[in-house]
């Protein structure tokens, strides 16, 4: 009888610790909804999971090996913790099925790492595509501003060419003109000429008539 109820209250105290167990893997599965003290989280950055050495101890399934001593291997003791095989099945079906869940949300984890590494990609691969359109616009503008520069140097060249004309324009007329401005004093000088003649020859013609007058005068006297 002694043993019988040795027996169940070791039955009873696994099932409790299957119960614990099951709750606990709840809790962790809904990680986000959890306490700080199931599930720690740095407050410092929001959603990080944290642990501590100091944290561990009530993160790890209660285990007690004194419980499973065993001082005569041909005669176990009846106060070893006992479980039933429907417990056993039961109990191994959930472990089980936390642990295809542990897996799943290991899985979830990689994939979400892999995605975070390709965004992290994508977003250099966004940026190095900002910078080549930034050079190409630079390489734009130095091209627009060479186009400009050689307008303004194309501009340059005829005004250069028009006043190179304009010179030699004004060299040739400043040539004729002074041959004008010399014929002009030559035809003066000539002028000047033929009126000084016409002065002696209206000077000798008045000489030449007061002389004719005056023997007149002496004749008729």
């Amino acid at each position: 009888m002694a043993r019988i109820d040795t027996t169940k209250a070791a039955a009873k105290a696994v099932a409790e610790k299957l119960a614990g167990r099951n709750q606990n893997s709840t809790s962790s599965t809904n990680f986000t909804s959890a306490t700080p003290t199931t599930t720690p989280i740095d407050s410092r950055i929001p959603g990080l999971l944290t642990v501590t050495p100091d944290l561990v101890p009530g993160m790890m399934p209660p285990f007690q090996p004194n419980q499973y001593h065993i001082s005569d291997p041909l005669n176990p003791p009846e106060t070893l913790p006992q479980a039933t095989q429907s417990q056993l099945d039961k109990g191994m079906k959930i472990y089980e099925g936390a642990t295809r869940s542990l897996k799943l949300t290991g899985a979830a984890l990689d994939l979400t790492r892999e995605k975070f590494t390709v965004i992290g990609k994508h977003s250099k691969a966004f940026g190095a595509g900002i910078q080549a359109a930034t050079e190409i616009e630079k390489v734009k503008g130095n091209y627009l501003d060479y186009l400009n520069q050689k307008e303004v140097t194309t501009q340059k060249s005829v005004a250069l060419d028009v006043s190179q004309v304009k010179t030699s324009a004004d060299t040739n007329i400043s040539v004729y003109s002074k041959d004008e401005l010399n014929q002009k004093l030559l035809q003066a000088q000539i002028k000047a000429e033929e009126l000084r003649l016409k002065t002696v020859e209206s000077q000798g013609n008045l000489a030449s008539f007061k002389a004719q007058l005056g023997d007149y005068l002496e004749v008729k006297s």
